[in-house]
């Protein structure tokens, strides 16, 4: 079970994130867990009718189970609004917000792979879809529906490690296209087909299907949890409808986690 800590977690701010995308309360902050344990945390909310931090406490949940490289820690927090005001530039929606369910994930001692020169942009991104957790992390985009993944949202660690973030756009269909929410899909089977050539792109198209054949025992293994951190988050006062939202995620992970899932939507023979 993911934890999910009270605004007294919420230690100190340690600074506003260079590049907070869309979400403008994104920040590094200390957060204690309930062991007593500091952890310098980015944090990021989200207005209540969007389940940002739902999805990305449930994606950080089977990439555990998967054993894909994250963060190693993560919670969900109730954000002191009121505190993070004080440091950073909020828009109006918070402005009498005391509190608000955040995402929060330690953070990764890795870079983007981005730069300001095109050429080396490339080669950089060349480089890292010949590494064996590029093609992890695509079929792990293809089981969760995650409708926003490109080379600007993983790190590269010191170690040479890649390491996804910025999930929030997982379980799509789900969770964000109910609620009208449309984005642009990006992928990085999408970018690596630009990218790599005719039989470089094949050769990746297999690895994702090679790292596919996790999902089924990752899924198994995550599932209790999963269950246990789905009822927790829905407040939901009808008992049938909550059942009813908890049995159709856990139907949806569990169907596309079957080991011939992602090779049939990608047209290769298992």
């Amino acid at each position: 079970m993911l934890p999910i800590l009270p605004d007294t977690a919420w230690l100190e701010f340690r600074g506003a994130s260079a590049k907070k995308g869309q979400n403008k309360t994104t920040h590094q902050a200390l957060v204690v867990d309930a062991t007593g344990r500091e952890h310098k945390c980015f944090v990021k909310a989200s207005p209540d009718e969007y389940p940002m931090a739902f999805a990305e406490g449930l994606a950080w949940l089977l990439a555990e189970a998967l054993d894909l490289p994250r963060p190693g820690f993560a919670a969900l927090l109730v954000l002191p609004v009121q505190k993070l005001k004080l440091h950073m530039e909020l828009d109006q929606y918070w402005m009498h917000k005391q509190g608000a369910l955040a995402f929060c994930s330690s953070t990764v001692d890795g870079k983007h792979i981005s730069s300001l020169w095109q050429w080396l942009a490339k080669l950089r991104q060349a480089k890292a879809f010949k590494h064996a957790d590029l093609a992890r992390i695509a079929a792990f985009d293809a089981w969760v529906d995650n409708q926003d993944r490109h080379t600007g949202n993983f790190l590269r660690t010191r170690g040479g490690e890649y390491v996804p973030i910025d999930n929030e756009l997982v379980l799509y269909n789900l969770l964000w296209a109910p609620r009208g929410l449309t984005y642009n899909h990006n992928s990085l089977l999408g970018q690596a087909q630009g990218l790599l050539g005719g039989s470089g792109y094949t050769k990746f198209v297999d690895s994702v299907v090679v790292a596919s054949q996790k999902h089924d025992a990752a899924f198994l293994a995550a599932a209790p949890a999963l269950q246990q951190f789905i009822d927790a988050l829905n407040a939901d006062p009808d008992p049938a409808t909550r059942a009813a939202f908890a049995t159709a995620i856990l139907q949806f992970l569990g169907q596309r986690s079957q080991p011939d899932w992602v090779a049939t939507q990608l047209g290769v023979i298992p």
